[in-house]
């Protein structure tokens, strides 16, 4: 007979893994996945480079959930995520902050066109996820932004809002993402995937570990314990951020750690309302970190011509500069569909 308190442990332990299953890698190198997870009963399950293909294997455990970049990347689309859900991949990314200039750079409407061309005919086969909005709060962008774009996509069979977030501390991520919760709900959306954060002042690597690790420490135990979380990535799985010289450092500790909450439901499931609150935080704010940061993915065929940026037809490296608080501007300064931060 299996005493209570073996049931008990074992119920934890699964409750654990449960809520800890949210938890994702953003990467540019495949072999740095690896690197955060080794040697560890590791509560990373997923992972992306904002791109369509992997570009390397993932550990045992970790699915890829491709995205569709932007305009530029649609030719190569097809065969690309059909690869990948043949790989075991559940969940498809939409496009990558169409609602910055700087970034994926789309209208609603004509996001919504090409959600529904792409996209969405591949609902009975994967989750499928919102193009990712930043936690800017001007006009058209941010949740604005996607407020427009469900408008134009009622049919889009999207089950996940995924959002971004950079800002100055742990309340200020709880009150964002709370409204993000409420925002969703209106669209009988379920869950919300963070798939970007940090702190402003870590967006060029870790200023002080000691800050960053008492933020995720927070920012781990609430994501992990909401019901309508599905899935959030730390920016980002690279030397300087997570990592330092090839290896696993403080801060990446905290992420790969078992999370100390067991109440969340994991990715892909959710049950429970959340009450919007107050937000902290100014509309406009001047910024207060600047970042140089690299980005990999698969790139368009042609060449499509941006007001602030030029998206390649290959496969290239990216540098972006980001400017970040609850506003946040970037800059592409090099060619390729790619992304980060």
């Amino acid at each position: 007979m299996v005493s209570f308190t073996k049931l008990f442990t074992l119920g934890l332990i699964a409750a654990l893994t449960e809520a800890s299953s949210k938890r994702g890698a953003a990467y540019n190198d495949a072999s740095l996945v690896k690197t955060l997870t080794s040697g560890k009963s590791t509560p990373v399950s997923w992972s992306y480079n904002w791109a369509q293909e992997a570009d390397g294997t993932m550990p045992s455990g970790v699915k890829f959930v491709p995205m569709l970049w932007g305009t530029g990347s649609v030719s190569t689309w097809t065969s690309a995520v059909e690869k990948a859900l043949s790989g075991g991949s559940t969940h498809i990314l939409g496009f990558n902050e169409p609602d910055m200039t700087s970034q994926a750079d789309m209208s609603a409407s004509s996001a919504a066109t090409l959600y529904k061309k792409y996209i969405t005919p591949y609902g009975d086969r994967a989750t499928l996820i919102s193009p990712a909005v930043t936690s800017s709060e001007n006009s058209g962008q941010g949740l604005s932004w996607f407020k427009t774009f469900m408008g134009d996509c009622k049919s889009c069979n999207i089950s996940a809002l995924a959002v971004h977030w950079y800002g100055g501390s742990f309340a200020q991520l709880e009150s964002f993402m709370t409204e993000a919760i409420s925002t969703a709900g209106q669209y009988d959306i379920d869950e919300v995937w963070l798939t970007e954060f940090a702190l402003d002042a870590d967006t060029n690597g870790i200023s002080d570990a000691a800050t960053a690790k008492t933020f995720l420490e927070k920012a781990i135990d609430w994501l992990d314990s909401h019901p309508k979380v599905g899935g959030y990535a730390y920016f980002y799985t690279a030397n300087g951020y997570l990592l330092t010289s090839g290896s696993v450092n403080s801060v990446g500790d905290v992420y790969v750690a078992s999370s100390s909450s067991g109440s969340g439901s994991g990715s892909g499931s959710s049950s429970s309302s959340s009450t919007k609150s107050t937000k902290t935080t100014t509309t406009t704010k001047t910024k207060t970190a600047t970042a140089t940061k690299t980005a990999k993915a698969t790139s368009a065929k042609t060449t499509e011509a941006k007001t602030t940026a030029t998206k390649a037809a290959t496969t290239s490296k990216v540098v972006k500069t980001v400017t970040s608080t609850k506003k946040v501007t970037k800059t592409v300064t090099a060619s390729g569909a790619a992304k980060t931060a």
